[in-house]
């Protein structure tokens, strides 16, 4: 009799031991998904800002004056309907610009438009980072880049 005894005390110890083993684990899991909670609030009040592009003028295109223009995190300009930010007017080339955000910052990059691209008036080569009240020209269209806080 003391075998069956053993026997029945083994397979309780191994009962526990599992439930033991399964409750670790879920508790492992629990704390895992609550890091990556965590970790995606944080990255989230840490976002960079968003911003806008606001019109000044409009130009010959059908955009309004004083329409604002939410940005994405690659946002691209032109007369083509392929762009993030369709502008029909006649002196903007198809794909003539990109507003990008990079490491927190936004810039703005000529796409090799035909009339260029201009930045408070200057035609920029390449990139060129943009700041609060910067005016960006593409054609007859000139928009005003408004960073927000979010």
């Amino acid at each position: 009799m003391p075998l069956e005894l053993s026997d029945e005390v083994a397979v309780l110890l191994l009962r526990v031991a599992i439930v033991a083993l399964l409750y670790v684990f879920l508790f492992s899991l629990v704390r895992l998904t609550q890091r990556e909670l965590r970790g995606q609030a944080g990255a989230r009040r840490m976002a960079p800002t968003q911003g806008r592009l606001v019109v000044i003028d409009r130009g010959a295109s059908s955009k309004s004056l004083g329409q604002a223009i939410p940005l994405e995190p690659v946002t691209r300009l032109g007369r083509s309907d392929e762009n993030t930010v369709v502008l029909d007017d006649d002196f903007v080339s198809s794909q003539h610009a990109m507003v990008v955000l990079k490491d927190g910052r936004w810039w703005v990059r000529d796409e090799g438009s035909t009339n260029g691209t201009l930045v408070n008036g200057s035609r920029i080569r390449g990139e060129a980072p943009l700041e609060a009240g910067d005016e960006l020209q593409l054609g007859q269209i000139r928009l005003r880049f408004v960073p927000q806080e979010h």
